[in-house]
């Protein structure tokens, strides 16, 4: 069962249409862990899936080197060439399609390496997803999936000030173990994962906060910085993301 509609994904999106007109970077937090994935394979091509507007797509294409793909369940054409403008790029620098990949109806194309960055959590069938994932692998392809962790400190924030938002992610698949046993039974192997990142909260009616919750915001924020930086605190209770990936044999 999906936890969001189509509908949600086009009101989200139109209501920050600001982010379509902020450049690429070069650099991000899951950079580092897409250079390892990447290192010690020859991929040809790869394939986002669910990340519309294709921040990580360009990403990898541009910064990384690897053509790629974007395939998700809403594309907004209008939206995504603003965003291609405000990055330089041509109309036609992104392939993408826009597609559900839970459907049986098989892939329109299958890529030597398979990433997803915020999409599984908001399923609650959570082997059927990654399978879907694998549909879009060549034999001797990787998979790397990357979601929020909403189990720690985070999660209790986006409970506690924006549980609309915490509602829309299925909570129990946060676990990196339960997902490394998962893909070991769908066939993956070199199957590894973790939690990703130092300590960080976010929320994303931040905005329409009061006062006092934004001022207990950054002082949580800039506390729980210092305080997992001094005390080394890593993990399930401050990171604010989790990473599982595979390799598919043929």
């Amino acid at each position: 069962m999906e936890l969001t509609t189509r509908k949600f994904w086009s009101d989200y999106w139109h209501s920050k249409i600001e982010e379509f007109e902020k450049p690429v970077k070069s650099d991000y937090i899951f950079t580092p862990l897409f250079r390892e994935m990447l290192s010690g394979k020859r991929f040809a091509d790869a394939c986002e899936l669910g990340g519309f507007p294709g921040t990580f797509s360009i990403h990898v294409q541009r910064d990384l080197s690897l053509p790629c793909s974007l395939v998700d369940y809403f594309i907004d054409d209008a939206l995504l060439q603003k965003f291609l403008k405000a990055n330089n790029l041509a109309p036609d620098a992104l392939a993408w399609k826009e597609a559900d990949i839970l459907m049986n109806e098989p892939a329109h194309q299958t890529f030597d390496f398979v990433f997803s960055i915020g999409l599984i959590e908001h399923f609650e069938n959570t082997k059927e997803i990654l399978q879907a994932h694998l549909k879009y692998m060549k034999a001797g392809g990787r998979l790397l999936i990357i979601l929020p962790n909403f189990t720690g400190i985070n999660g209790w924030f986006q409970r506690k000030f924006d549980r609309e938002n915490y509602d829309k992610h299925f909570i129990p698949c946060m676990d990196p173990h339960a997902l490394e046993k998962t893909l070991e039974e769908l066939g993956g192997k070199q199957v590894q994962g973790g939690f990703l990142g130092n300590f960080s909260i976010w929320l994303e009616n931040y905005a329409t906060q009061p006062a006092w919750v934004k001022v207990f915001f950054k002082i949580s924020w800039l506390a729980g910085k210092v305080l997992a930086k001094v005390l080394g605190l890593k993990g399930k209770t401050t990171a604010p993301y989790i990473w599982v990936a595979c390799d598919v044999l043929g």
